[in-house]
Order: structure tokens, then C-alpha cells, then sequence
């Protein structure tokens, strides 16, 4: 009784979810045509620190995903995994039980069912931290793709600390090339930073004219990135 409880629950967490996107649709019907006034609040995707979701499905709610091929997606709410694929639509609804956390991410006992009046059925999600820093999930309940990864954050301005304006005047490099450099490195490589501490290590190549130092980043594999500054042309890399 108490699991049935909980599956009418996500269902009416579901249907109030539909009711809000056909509202935001017929809104969207109503105004088409018309530009957004200045000041206007656009919709929010859930913004998830991939150390902050390492012990919890339940704090993932909210959260929207990707398929590896692009062709599925799925958001998880309160009770409900919904994956889409072009008109296609599947819910499997759950019912957390007990997760384990480990260095990579964490591993959660779920129970099931297709709907609300099926029988609930035992089942494992996996989350797990990637390489740069996203977060993949994977469910042998899920319907229309294997696995998913959770969808970037929108690009926001890396922050930098440390006296970067040292290594700037060493070098003869503007403070804000180093920060351009920095920034355009984590957006292809690493999404999920949002912080570069710089080492205060300097390294000099005085055969080759060439300085180098390393920053290293927030994201949940402290990654180290090496900028590189080369005295001759003043090209500024990293890497």
C-alpha cells in the first residue's frame, strides 16, 4: 500500500508537470510573434553539482538528459523517469530504497512499474562521474536508450583566483588573455568547472623562450590545465 501510495503520488506530480507545459505552450501560441520584454524570466533547467548528486537519485530531480545517439531524451521528477523520443513517450515510475556511494558516483536500489496499477518490480540505477566531469545514468528499466547523459549547464564566466596579474606582468600577457584562454579550455573540455585556482608555479623554457604554468579547476576531477606562453609570438595555449 505504502509503494501504490507513492507511484499516485509521482502520478499526480507528473500530470501537474503536462498541465504546466501545455499552459507554457498556449502561452507560447498566445504571444507568438511577439519579442520577449527586457527583464523577462526564461524556464530553468535544475542545476546539479556532480559532487552535490554522488549519494542521491532524489537530488536529481528536476534534471534533464540526453542519449548518447541524441535521439532520446528523458527528465527525472518526483517518482518518474519520462523519456521521449520524437512523439514516442515512456514513464517508468519508482520508488527510491537504498543508494551506496562510492569514489565514482553511486548505485541506488529502486522498485518499478509501468503504471500505476502494475506490480512494482526491483531494480539498479547507476550514476556515475565521466571524464570531464558530467554525469552518466543507466537503468536496465529505462525504455528507449541504455544510458544518458545529463545535459551541460548553459556556459557561464569561468572565475580565476590566485594573483594571476603576477604571472600576467612576468610574462608580458594581458591578465584577460590568460582568462580567455582558461575559459575556452573548459568550455570544450571541461563544462562542469566553474572555478581555475592558479598553482603560483612558474616554469621558464629559456631555450625555447617559452613559460608555462597550471591552474587547476573545480570540476569533480580536479583537473590540471597547463597555459602555456610562448615568449616569440606571444601565442598563449592550454592544454
Amino acid at each position: 500500500m505504502e509503494r501504490k501510495s507513492k507511484a499516485m503520488a509521482a502520478l499526480a506530480c507528473v500530470a501537474l508537470l503536462v498541465l504546466i507545459g501545455a499552459g507554457c505552450a498556449r502561452c507560447t501560441m498566445v504571444h507568438s510573434g511577439q519579442q520577449d520584454q527586457p527583464g523577462q524570466e526564461q524556464g530553468e533547467t535544475a542545476s546539479v553539482d556532480a559532487e552535490e548528486a554522488k549519494d542521491s537519485l532524489e537530488k536529481l530531480l528536476g534534471t534533464k538528459w540526453t542519449s548518447q545517439d541524441g535521439k532520446s531524451a528523458m527528465s527525472i521528477v518526483n517518482g518518474a523517469f519520462v523519456e521521449r523520443s520524437g512523439d514516442e513517450e515512456k514513464i517508468t515510475y519508482w520508488t527510491p530504497e537504498k543508494s551506496t556511494s562510492d569514489e565514482s558516483g553511486f548505485s541506488e536500489s529502486i522498485w518499478v512499474s509501468d503504471s500505476l496499477t502494475s506490480t512494482q518490480s526491483p531494480s539498479t540505477i547507476r550514476v556515475d562521474i565521466a571524464g570531464d566531469g558530467s554525469l552518466v545514468i543507466a537503468c536496465d528499466s529505462f525504455k528507449l536508450a541504455a544510458s544518458y547523459t545529463i545535459d551541460a549547464p548553459e556556459s557561464v564566466e569561468l572565475g580565476i583566483t590566485g594573483n594571476v596579474g603576477y604571472l600576467a606582468s612576468l610574462t608580458g600577457i594581458d591578465q584577460a588573455k590568460i582568462a580567455e584562454c582558461l575559459q575556452g579550455y573548459v568550455t570544450a573540455k571541461c563544462p562542469y568547472a566553474k572555478t581555475a585556482s592558479w598553482d603560483g608555479e612558474i616554469y621558464i623554457d629559456a631555450n625555447n623562450d617559452r613559460t608555462s604554468s597550471t591552474f587547476t579547476l573545480d570540476d569533480p576531477n580536479a583537473t590540471i590545465v597547463t597555459v602555456t606562453i610562448d615568449g616569440k609570438t606571444g601565442k598563449i595555449s592550454a592544454m
